[in-house]
């Protein structure tokens, strides 16, 4: 379907502010990390940079994700380049939440 649901009790990692959660299938070409910022809220955005498909990965002290090619290209939470060599910003997803779940909408965040 057009959603992925996270049930927070079997993914207890994302309890803890600063915490991620990735989501991958190759079939369906899914390549998420689901971040929890702080206080219940979560952002979720493709994994892949834009400049050649090297895995980002979260820097919460910075709130950031850095691409971990030599390229290091940093985005904000909202996906946007914030610098380095890149085609673009990182796709971003609606990420709704619950008391138990948090829900992924996996059409482009408006």
């Amino acid at each position: 379907s057009g959603k992925i649901t996270v049930d927070r009790a079997r993914v207890p990692e994302l309890r803890k502010a600063g915490s991620t959660f990735r989501i991958v299938n190759e079939g369906r070409k899914i390549n998420i990390l689901l971040i929890h910022v702080g206080h219940g809220h979560y952002v979720a955005l493709d994994r892949s940079c834009t400049h050649g498909g090297a895995q980002c990965t979260y820097r919460p002290k910075r709130h950031t994700l850095q691409c971990t090619s030599l390229n290091h290209a940093e985005y904000d939470l909202q996906g946007a380049l914030l610098h380095g060599r890149t085609h673009g910003n990182l796709r971003t997803y609606e990420v709704r939440t619950s008391e138990s779940t948090v829900e992924i909408l996996l059409g482009a965040k408006a």
